[in-house]
């Protein structure tokens, strides 16, 4: 994800506000928070342990604090989105049409098989 990096907010633990910085800061100083917006328009927040994940729909939290989305929407586009889930193409960007319906078909497949095989481990306690 860091490669699509459009804008980056930096924590300041100290001012307990946000500093923009370039995207390449994070990942010259990967050790901080930092609000990620791509360039499809996501919204991520990447912890100083390098995981990342999508921010909530209605808000940031960061370090048990609030902080509200508008903040990091310079260009306006959360207020386009119909929906609060994360856009498909986030979420599997690399991913062709075919392959992502051949992707949906395999995780009904495996989770048909994972309700056969439960309902024969319930029979057996």
């Amino acid at each position: 994800m860091l490669e699509r990096i459009k804008y980056a907010w930096r924590f300041n633990p100290e001012a307990l506000e946000f500093d923009d910085v370039l995207p390449l800061m994070v990942h010259n100083d990967p050790g901080a928070y930092y609000v990620i917006r791509d360039g499809f328009g996501d919204l991520w927040v990447h912890d100083p342990w390098g995981r990342e994940c999508h921010a909530n729909f209605e808000c940031v939290e960061v370090c048990g604090m609030t902080f509200d989305r508008e903040q990091f929407d310079p260009e306006g586009v959360d207020g386009q989105r119909t929906t609060d889930e994360p856009p498909s193409r986030s979420l599997y960007c690399s991913l062709t049409p075919g392959e992502l319906d051949d992707l949906r078909t395999e995780m009904r497949r495996d989770g048909q098989l994972m309700k056969e095989r439960l309902a024969v481990w319930g029979k057996k306690f």
